[in-house]
């Protein structure tokens, strides 16, 4: 579905359907993390935000194995119409209404890939580098991601078994993501882009999985140093 197309029934913004996984998920593992230690914990409100990040985008990343013959038609339908207009495109899909009871539709979330594409178009092919580190994360960080931000409150295994979990989650993510930075410059997919358009697409979202990941390792390796659960207390 093109941005252009109005659904049926209730609908939210794309953007907005963002903001609430994101602010639900992190205020309700804060919660719950004050419920069961009676603290707050900078750590954890910083791991679990990435966290519930990290699990709606592998969420986008499954949809672009199940959806990748649909995100391909659509990236050559706008490739042309928003070259050099990459950014109006990503404030329409933002802007773009999402039927509320078909949210969770990978169909739903092609737009996201398809626009993305007009940066890098390796997201439309299934032999990048960017096409398959993106599937491989979707598929193999989603139970391990839920898994240690509940993991950092419930305390559900020895804080070594969890802390040697997050080290290779958090490993995965920052090798892949500096791996993803290099090839997207040796390929020139800067090319053509201006640098504030580069920046805050391609930068800044990029960023956070090099910050975020090195904080997980951190509090990974105490983890399993420690012996304790100290490092979210």
């Amino acid at each position: 579905m093109d941005a252009t197309t109005q659904p049926r029934g209730p609908s939210i913004p794309t953007g907005v359907v963002i903001g609430i996984v994101l602010v639900t998920g992190t205020l309700f593992h804060t919660w719950l993390h004050h419920w069961v230690h009676g603290v707050y914990s900078v750590t954890q409100i910083g791991l679990v935000f990435f966290l519930v990040l990290n699990v709606m985008i592998a969420w986008w990343e499954i949809a672009l194995f199940v959806c990748q013959d649909q995100i391909r038609s659509e990236y050559e339908a706008i490739r042309e119409p928003y070259r050099g207009r990459e950014m109006t495109r990503i404030a329409e899909v933002f802007a773009r209404p999402i039927p509320l009871f078909c949210v969770l539709s990978f169909s739903q979330w092609t737009n996201i890939w398809s626009s993305y594409s007009l940066f890098d178009p390796g997201y439309s092919d299934r032999r990048s580098y960017g096409y398959n580190i993106d599937v491989g994360n979707g598929v193999t960080t989603l139970i391990p991601a839920t898994l240690f931000a509940f993991g950092m409150t419930l305390e559900l295994m020895p804080a070594r078994v969890l802390g040697i979990i997050g080290l290779i989650l958090f490993w995965q993510m920052f090798y892949g993501t500096a791996v993803y930075f290099f090839q997207f410059f040796n390929n020139g997919r800067h090319k053509g882009h201006s640098l504030r358009d580069l920046l805050l697409f391609v930068g800044i979202t990029n960023l956070m999985w090099f910050i975020f990941p090195i904080w997980g390792l951190s509090a990974s390796v105490r983890l399993i140093l420690e012996g304790s659960y100290n490092v979210f207390l």
